[in-house]
């Protein structure tokens, strides 16, 4: 799919933690192997179409003003925008990459895309 700039975009998975999890109020303060540790309980929640990490963060928290942008998520399950501790896919790569509080930091992670 290309952009409005002609730009190529890639297909991100977005997994979060389900909001009953204990770990939830927690996650932002986790380091990335404590996160690795407890993968197997985030939940695919949305594919994100983006050019970048950074595009895809920005999609999911910039809705309100750039609604046009809801056109690149398919939603999967209820997620809320994505934010620190959350987990983002490049589904070309399979590389996982950890929400950081500044930035991504990439990771470990078995993941299925339904």
């Amino acid at each position: 799919m290309l952009n409005e700039r002609g730009n190529q975009l890639k297909t991100y998975a977005i997994y979060q933690l389900p909001f009953e999890s204990e770990h939830t109020r927690d996650l932002y303060f986790m380091e990335a192997s404590e996160v690795e540790a407890i993968t197997s309980e985030f939940r695919l929640v949305a594919l994100i179409d983006g050019l970048s990490l950074d595009h895809v963060f920005e999609t999911s928290n910039c809705l309100e003003f750039m609604p046009e942008r809801e056109t690149l998520i398919d939603r999967i399950a209820p997620m809320h925008s994505i934010s620190v501790g959350d987990i983002i896919v490049d589904t070309l790569t399979d590389e996982a990459y950890l929400v950081a509080d500044y930035g991504f930091k990439q990771i470990e992670f078995r993941y299925e895309v339904v």
